[in-house]
């Protein structure tokens, strides 16, 4: 069952017709399907996107997802959308790339906060939720969109190799994945910071994937300190979207 402190709005995709609002946040597909090796292409990145591509809102527009058969991770702002392959290079992605998941805000006004140096994977995830305290929200009951950008310490970033049918299951694909770590690494960070639950819908924490200043390198972000940075945090309602083929399956 979806839980409704998840998420204030939830479509079947054959009934989600109507254009997004400002101020929202839509997931393409559900965390269990990925984990169980569903990576075909349920959307593209022009139509997941497209808040992104068509620069709605001033820094704002941000997403990630996986690019289809696994074939890297995928990170998305400031109207450009990127792939990041095995070797951790980005790459431009293509509006045709096909995602068996995504997830992009789009709209909202951001909280704006300086992040003090130090801060670990762990501290950056208290700073973030301790900032929606203050705006009498709480991580339990919502998804908040994240970016942060700066200069950035033990960075270590990952993504996979690209998988052949019948697909292995996601644990096992990580298994094999590509690690890239970094002493200094000034670039951006964007993600959500979802409920900590295992719920299969929604990853649970704070999930985040970067590409750097230079567009040199890239990924998911397993763990990263902060040296210098700015952290931008939007609060919205939340979408999640069941590609029609899986509708009828979800309890």
């Amino acid at each position: 069952m979806f839980d409704a402190a998840l998420a204030s709005a939830v479509h079947r995709a054959a009934d989600a017709s109507s254009p997004s609002a400002p101020g929202h946040i839509r997931q393409t597909e559900v965390l269990s399907d990925i984990f169980a090796g569903h990576f075909d292409a349920v959307t593209t990145v022009g139509e997941a996107f497209a808040p992104v591509l068509q620069g709605q809102g001033e820094r704002n527009g941000l997403g990630l997802g996986v690019a289809e058969a696994a074939d890297g991770e995928v990170v998305a702002f400031d109207g450009e959308v990127w792939r990041i392959p095995e070797d951790g290079r980005p790459v431009l992605a293509d509006p045709g790339l096909g995602l068996p998941f995504a997830v992009v805000a789009e709209g909202g006004e951001p909280v704006i906060a300086q992040l003090p140096a130090g801060l670990g994977f762990t501290e950056i995830t208290a700073h973030v939720d301790a900032l929606l305290r203050r705006l009498d929200k709480h991580h339990n009951h919502l998804v908040a969109a994240v970016r942060i950008d700066g200069l950035f310490g033990d960075v270590l970033l990952r993504s996979e190799p690209r998988q052949t049918p019948p697909f292995p299951t996601l644990t096992t694909v990580l298994e094999h994945e590509s690690s890239f770590a970094f002493s200094c690494w000034p670039g951006t960070l964007v993600g959500f910071r979802f409920p900590d639950v295992n719920d299969g819908i929604v990853i649970p924490g704070l999930h985040l994937h970067g590409v750097s200043d230079d567009r040199a390198s890239g990924g998911h972000c397993h763990h990263a300190t902060i040296i210098a940075a700015t952290l931008r945090v939007w609060v919205d309602d939340v979408e999640v979207r069941i590609p029609p083929a899986l509708v009828g399956k979800q309890g």
